[in-house]
């Protein structure tokens, strides 16, 4: 299964593509993603089947991520057409693969993550080693986000720890009697008589 890249990129930019979208709950996400994307990869395979270009996707419920499956000409996301017009030769015809993509602002900086699976022929001749590859994706990029929020939970916890509490240096009590000035002793200087000597003539 190939296009045209001028005609995949005027296709894409019309909608003439075939869409499927799902929503999962966040824990059926977690516990069992293959499941989740089921309903998507058998979409892509019926829409290879009808030569129709075509896009799956799911968002999990009560968070900001989004999984999908798309048939494209790169390895970039559908609506990136204009980058793709400037790295392709628009003349050339190239085959069609499908790609595996999630989107959420935890799983890298720039928030999204695009592989490519297998070729549009291969995921349908070969759907097994496509679903294996798939299934490994999904663990990696769960792995991502898991790590990512334990880290943000370690950083709360961190934040929301009291700060200990600094001693303030103990200042001595007031009296109420002021100070009597300290009372000079008085020295009493002891006068020495000097002894007379005579001197017998």
């Amino acid at each position: 299964m190939e296009r045209k890249i001028q005609d995949f990129i005027d296709a894409v930019e019309n909608d003439e593509v075939e869409h499927f979208t799902s929503k999962t709950p966040q824990k059926a996400f977690y516990a069992d993603p293959d499941k989740a994307v089921a309903p998507l990869a058998a979409f892509i395979r019926e829409q290879i089947g009808q030569n129709h270009l075509a896009q799956a996707e799911t968002t999990v419920n009560g968070t900001d991520i989004s999984v999908r499956l798309e048939l494209s000409v790169i390895n970039l996301p559908l609506q990136d057409t204009k980058t793709i017009a400037k790295i392709m030769d628009v003349a050339e015809t190239a085959p069609l693969n499908v790609n595996a993509v999630i989107e959420t602002p935890d799983i890298n900086v720039s928030g999204l993550r695009i592989d490519a699976l297998a070729p549009a022929d291969t995921y349908v001749a070969q759907a097994d080693t496509a679903d294996a590859s798939l299934h490994d994706w999904l663990k990696l990029q769960i792995e991502k986000l898991q790590t990512a929020a334990e880290n943000a939970k370690e950083a709360a916890a961190a934040t929301d720890q009291p700060k200990a509490d600094l001693k303030q240096p103990a200042t001595k009590a007031k009296t109420s009697a002021a100070r009597k000035p300290a009372t000079k002793r008085k020295t009493t200087t002891r006068k020495t008589t000097a002894k007379k000597t005579t001197t017998k003539k």
